[in-house]
């Protein structure tokens, strides 16, 4: 009874005090305690651990630098315009006329403008197309190097063994731009083969960039540091130090491949040495640090802290003793201004300026005010930025009509200069090009689907310069009826590309109602097929784990639908309602039935 009587007389003030030293002593004694049991395995883990953040900085920056590479070469690779000229160029006969130069000469001005605008600046980055017949196209000058010469590079001889969808890195080696060897640059160069239809590459693209711009980003200020990047064998990519690229690391044995670390003996002097395994290619990142160095920094800071801590503790107390008289004044202060904002006035601020608890707790309280103003303007901006958004949606819209006006007055124009039959594809072009443009609508009549297919058909044969006949034969009743868009048209293509390849033929679509069903039948006048290769494709439609293993080698249609997946498409709309059947016969076509219910799948 005494000791609580006792404790009674004590101040809150006193109380506070009594309880912060406590709160404050405890945990610095048990951490002082434990730190020292565990004093050297922190430091190492704090050197390693800051070692292999720089690594990862530095990871970050080459992945950030090799994915610009490879976005350089899908960019080439998938550009229509270059993969057009390019084609067009490697297939051609050499033609010397005045008329096939002014061609080249803008042919060539425009893949260097897209090379040039693809390129990163200030990262000497150098793309080079070079096709079989010679041809080359480039983002530098041909008086600093003849890009055809690189075919007497020494690792191109390695590039026609690698498939065309796949990047062959070649590592570092001597830059081949005059002024760059001049200087001894070195080049890290990626390269692919381009090709069409042919087994044969139709030539290849080479993207090469500085060493420099990797070994730059190896901190320099740090004499007794070593950081470089290795490929798979050891061999030494870049460095801080130019005459050891393309040397083999002589500690390269001693790499742990379970861990990232290790400590290594150089002579009489211990290095941590670190490695990082990077995302692309086998490549490592490894640094090696001086093992002693790098404990004495981490023990110097370690040791300022404590000091540190210690003052700011003394200073703390110090400071706790004189402000706790005042703990009341503040509190009130704080709950008035909470009493303010529960009313609704949210420009009412504490304005505490004291660095205690609840000095801070009035400014956090003050900062989360202003930042729900912030809010409230952010929340207003972001509204009317949405509807300015929405309003330029709208207006975009316009652009697919203003296409389709422009191919109907050109067709208008052609027609009215007596050109009937241009100015009939032109309208075929514009029908289709509505109905792929036009999505919003992912059924469409029978009657549409094969209107399409038509255009289509027309276009085709323009393009392949084909007598191709189509003919069309639906009972009035499944005109009406809806389809999915494009379940026709990639058989129609399939049918053109691997039926008529050989000579032109006859292709015809009929549909009538049966048994609940709408059944719609494509033949064709090609080739056929024989009992082996009819097998085989109605087994690649049937096994899904085998279509996932290996490429389907059906031509993709215009939507990027080939036959297999125009049947898997049915069956998840309609289910097992859906059923097809392939015949043919080797000689004489091949004709495939679809069986739609009639009802409408989701």
């Amino acid at each position: 009874m005494k000791q609580n009587s006792s404790m009674r007389r004590v101040s809150l003030r006193q109380k506070l005090i009594l309880s912060s030293i406590l709160c404050l002593m405890l945990p610095a004694v048990i951490t002082l305690i434990v730190s020292s049991a565990n004093t050297k395995s922190v430091i190492q883990r704090q050197a390693i651990d800051n070692a292999l953040g720089s690594l990862e900085v530095i990871d970050r920056y080459i992945e950030n630098m090799v994915n610009k590479m490879l976005y350089v070469t899908n960019f080439v690779q998938f550009d229509s315009e270059i993969q057009s000229i390019v084609r067009q160029k490697s297939k051609a006969d050499i033609d010397d006329s005045k008329a096939q130069f002014v061609v080249d000469y803008f042919n060539t001005k425009k893949i260097t403008e897209k090379l040039n605008n693809v390129s990163f600046p200030g990262e000497r980055t150098h793309i080079s197309i070079v096709l079989n017949n010679g041809t080359t196209y480039t983002n530098y000058t041909n008086l600093l190097y003849d890009a055809a010469q690189i075919v007497h590079e020494p690792w191109f001889k390695h590039l026609n063994d690698i498939h065309s969808s796949y990047n062959y890195w070649i590592g570092t080696h001597p830059a081949y731009l005059e002024d760059d060897r001049e200087e001894g640059r070195y080049y890290i160069t990626i390269a692919q083969t381009i090709k069409s239809f042919s087994s044969k590459p139709d030539g290849y693209l080479i993207v090469s960039l500085s060493e420099e711009q990797i070994s730059h980003i190896f901190p320099k200020n740090k004499s007794n540091h070593e950081f470089m990047l290795l490929d798979s064998n050891g061999t030494i990519l870049s460095h801080m130090d130019a005459s050891q690229i393309g040397q083999p690391f002589s500690h390269f044995d001693e790499i742990d491949e379970q861990s990232s670390s290790s400590i290594i003996k150089v002579g009489r002097e211990k290095f941590l040495l670190l490695d990082r395994k990077l995302s692309i290619s086998d490549w490592r990142l490894v640094s090696m640090v001086p093992y002693e160095e790098a404990l004495s920094q981490i023990n110097a800071v370690q040791s300022t802290n404590v000091i540190v801590q210690a003052l700011f503790f003394i200073l703390f107390l110090l400071i706790l003793v004189t402000l706790v008289r005042q703990f009341t004044k503040p509190i009130f202060k704080l709950s008035r201004a909470v009493s303010k904002v529960e009313s609704g006035n949210l420009q009412y601020r504490t304005r505490m300026q004291a660095s205690d608890e609840i000095g801070q707790l009035g400014q956090s309280f003050d900062q989360m005010l202003d930042r729900i103003e912030e809010m409230i303007h952010q929340v207003t901006l972001e509204q009317a930025g949405k509807r300015k958004a929405e309003l330029e949606m709208l207006q975009a819209q316009i652009n697919p009509h203003f296409l389709f006006n422009v191919l109907n007055s050109i067709r208008l124009k052609i027609k009215l200069g007596g050109d009937d039959k241009n100015a009939a594809l032109i309208s075929s072009l514009s029908s289709l090009l509505r109905m792929t443009i036009n999505r919003n609508n992912e059924f469409v009549t029978l009657h549409e689907e094969v209107e399409t297919v038509v255009h289509y058909f027309k276009l085709m044969n323009f393009r392949t310069n084909d007598s191709n006949e189509i003919h069309i034969d639906i009972l009035p009743e499944t005109a009406l009826i809806e389809v999915p868009r494009f379940v026709i048209q990639p058989i129609i293509e399939n049918s053109l590309i691997h039926g008529l390849q050989d000579h032109s033929g006859l292709i015809s679509i009929t549909a009538h109602n049966e048994n609940g069903c709408l059944h719609v039948q494509i033949s064709d006048t090609g080739r056929g097929m024989n009992g082996e290769e009819l097998s085989q494709l109605l087994d690649r439609l049937a096994s899904d784990k085998q279509a996932a293993a290996k490429k389907e080698e059906v031509h993709k249609g215009l939507s990027g639908i080939g036959l297999k997946n125009v049947f898997e498409r049915l069956k998840l709309i309609y289910g097992e309602d859906f059923q097809y059947v392939i015949e043919s016969k080797l000689g004489l076509g091949t004709i495939i039935t679809l069986k739609i219910p009639l009802r409408r799948g989701e």
